[in-house]
């Protein structure tokens, strides 16, 4: 899916949304964390039936991923079309622009 980031981004979110959008990358962190466990059990693995069961539960956890992002991005374009009033434009290509800076300030 392509989407003008320049408009759809993290930066243009009401405050409601922005909250909506940090508690799904809470989630998204969860899964990226489990990933890493996964990958490190993996490697500590002396079973070959584990190395097998931990690349699977890898595999679908990096989709489980994609999908997260996908939906995450998806919301914020939902939330931005859905405003009454014009947003400005922000010369970016990331759509999360805007989001680290409002994280340090916490």
């Amino acid at each position: 899916m392509t989407y003008n980031t320049k408009i759809y981004n993290y930066k243009n979110l009401h405050t409601d949304d922005k909250q909506i959008v940090q508690a799904q990358l809470l989630m998204f962190e969860t899964i990226e964390d489990l990933i890493t466990e996964y990958t490190y059990s993996k490697e500590a693995c002396t079973n070959t039936l584990e190395t097998i069961s931990y690349e699977e539960g890898i595999k679908a956890l990096e989709d489980a991923k994609e999908k997260m992002y996908s939906d995450i991005v998806e919301y914020m374009i939902f939330a931005i079309e859905g405003y009454e009033e014009d947003v400005n434009e922000v010369d970016t290509n990331d759509p999360f622009c805007g989001l680290e800076i409002e994280l340090e300030e916490m």
